[in-house]
């Protein structure tokens, strides 16, 4: 959990978050652990928000002066509720230095969560929005594999997900892997196969199938007598 310290300060509220800030659980993989390079700046943030006390800036602080505005990377303003507003900062580059993402969404049915990510950029010290990365649902750094796993849940009778796996190229993500568990709509009522579980694999630039079975909630791949054949 990221440790947090507020000030009341009229209209802005004063967050200082720690290197040591750990980003959303995945539980298909565990989060990585933090790493901050001795030459990273230390940085205070602070949020900017409307009448309503809603976010609509983030504030960057070095040495108690105002280095940054971060517009967020949504079209309304957040809330400060259910999570909303938190900051936490991971390497999502794998470049050696701690980047910053705040949660904007999340959707208590499915856990789903959503953030505005930031990437520092050591040249200029600044911090740069990135697209790519803000539009990832549980985005969850790897620095093992250098990879971006993102992990979108979805409403099912049981615990449906499409999950992708990205890599860094030429500064861009790339989609490598993508695997996911979904319920079959036609499947005979009460049968134990009804999922389908769906492999692509990254070639030549694309997301290319390579695998497809009807498995039992547990991910266990069907007999073939007792499978039947995939309607889809």
């Amino acid at each position: 959990m990221a440790r947090a310290t507020i000030f009341g300060l009229a209209s802005t509220v004063l967050v200082t978050v720690s290197l040591c800030a750990q980003g959303p659980a995945n539980p298909m993989k565990k989060p990585p652990p933090p790493f901050a390079p001795l030459s990273a700046p230390q940085f205070h943030f602070s949020y900017a928000t409307d009448p309503a006390g809603k976010i609509r800036q983030v504030l960057v602080d070095r040495d108690d002066k105002q280095v940054q505005s971060l517009e967020i990377c949504t079209s309304q303003a957040i809330p400060r509720e259910n999570g909303l507003g938190e900051l936490t900062q991971q390497d999502f580059n794998f470049d050696g230095y701690p980047d910053l993402m705040m949660r904007v969404a999340f959707d208590p049915r499915t856990n789903n969560s959503s953030y505005c990510i930031w990437l520092y950029d050591p040249a200029t010290q600044k911090f740069v929005l990135s697209e790519e990365l803000s539009h990832l649902t549980n985005p969850v750094p790897d620095p093992d594999s250098k990879t971006v796993f993102a992990r979108k849940n979805i409403i099912c009778s049981e615990r449906c997900y499409v999950e992708d796996v990205y890599a860094w190229t030429n500064g861009h993500l790339e989609p490598i892997w993508e695997q996911s568990l979904t319920e079959d709509p036609v499947a005979p009522p009460g049968s134990d196969c009804r999922w389908v579980w769906a492999a692509k694999k990254e070639k030549n630039g694309k997301l290319m199938d390579v695998d497809r079975q009807r498995v039992d909630i547990g991910g266990v791949m069907c007999e073939p007598h007792t499978a039947w054949l995939l309607s889809r």
